[in-house]
């Protein structure tokens, strides 16, 4: 067993990094909040039905004379159930691993020893794991598939992956795929994602305006009046609309988001991107020639991006101890996870 921190890279010794904090931490990609474009519902621990109640249908006929027939009406209504599944991390480390690394300057000494739960090596750990955590909510939220599998078992999974990291759900991006196929209309296909290579995969700045122009006009039109409507996107899609604009003057056209961030807006409607999409499409969805689906934009509201969770905080705390009897430092997270799209009809996709 190795240790967490991969000293195998450095070719300097161990005496010259006296301490692990004097390693420079790489920029990582982090992805949004959360609940910046979802809505988080807490509690769901089990299945759980949820009742939505909608719209009456057509009411007002000509006056009847004598005898009246009462006119046929009733309200629609739709159930969405959670179907939430349990995940896990755990992990294990042990002081030996350390002893032949840089890190070895972060042990105690003596009975003391195995324990470093409280160490600049321990510190690092814990930062990297936390960033490693968000990123699997927004993996399992919108790329899990219960049926997932790689390209040689007949899937889309970069051969070789590790396909236990992708089904423990069907995803946001499975429920959108199996909705536009039933309603064909909720989609507006992005030709280069079709591209035989990845070159001719590249989205043209000058294809990207009309796109969009696709995805907002061909939506239903209760989701266009909704004034908390949003297009979240690929990295991708958003640096070919932002090329798109080159030479004009757009300062009207950024927005900034409850979260700080300054956003581009495509007709009044905020463009985010999310680049841990294309790390995740680019690194896992790879077949050696071609990405799948590297360019995808979906215009929605936080209402219909659902994830449904039992407790927010175990999404980010780690239970972390020392074990005397196996001398090792565990680490160890769960919880239950759900994604919904909770009105299937109120979105348009372009991918």
């Amino acid at each position: 067993m190795a240790a967490l921190l991969d000293f195998t890279q450095f070719t300097f010794s161990d005496e010259e990094v006296r301490s692990v904090n004097e390693l420079v931490m790489e920029e990582m990609i982090k992805s949004p909040e959360l609940n910046l474009i979802h809505t988080i519902f807490p509690n769901i621990k089990i299945d759980k039905e949820v009742g939505f109640i909608g719209a009456g249908g057509l009411v007002g006929k000509a006056r009847q004379g004598c005898d009246p027939v009462a006119q046929a009406w009733n309200i629609g209504s739709r159930m969405l159930k959670w179907t939430p599944a349990d995940w896990e991390i755990l992990i294990h480390d042990c002081y030996i691993d350390l002893k032949s690394t840089a890190a070895v300057y972060s042990l105690k000494t003596g009975v003391a020893q195995p324990d470093f739960t409280n160490t600049d090596y321990m510190a690092i750990v814990v930062e990297v794991l936390a960033l490693a955590m968000k990123e699997m909510v927004w993996r399992i939220v919108w790329f899990s598939d219960v049926a997932a599998a790689d390209i040689a078992g007949g899937g889309v999974l970069k051969n070789g992956t590790d396909e236990d990291y992708f089904n423990l759900i069907d995803g946001l991006w499975k429920q959108i795929i199996v909705q536009y196929t039933a309603v064909p209309a909720q989609l507006t296909a992005i030709t280069q994602n079709a591209g035989a290579t990845y070159a001719l995969q590249a989205l043209p700045a000058s294809a990207v305006q009309a796109y969009l122009s696709s995805l907002v006009y061909t939506a239903p039109m209760e989701l266009r009046n909704m004034a908390d409507a949003f297009i979240v996107s690929t990295q991708s899609v958003y640096d070919a609309y932002e090329q798109s604009l080159v030479g004009l003057t757009i300062e009207s056209m950024y927005t900034n988001l409850v979260n700080g961030q300054r956003t581009l807006k495509f007709n009044g409607i905020p463009v985010i991107p999310i680049p841990a999409w294309d790390k995740m499409i680019r690194t896992y969805y790879d077949n050696g020639t071609t990405w799948y689906k590297p360019h995808r934009a979906l215009y929605t509201t936080k209402r219909v991006l659902g994830i449904g969770i039992d407790d927010p905080k175990e999404l980010s705390e780690l239970a972390i101890w020392y074990d005397r009897d196996s001398r090792k430092v565990k680490m160890e997270g769960m919880g239950t996870i759900d994604s919904k799209l909770m009105n299937p009809a109120y979105f348009q996709v372009a991918m």
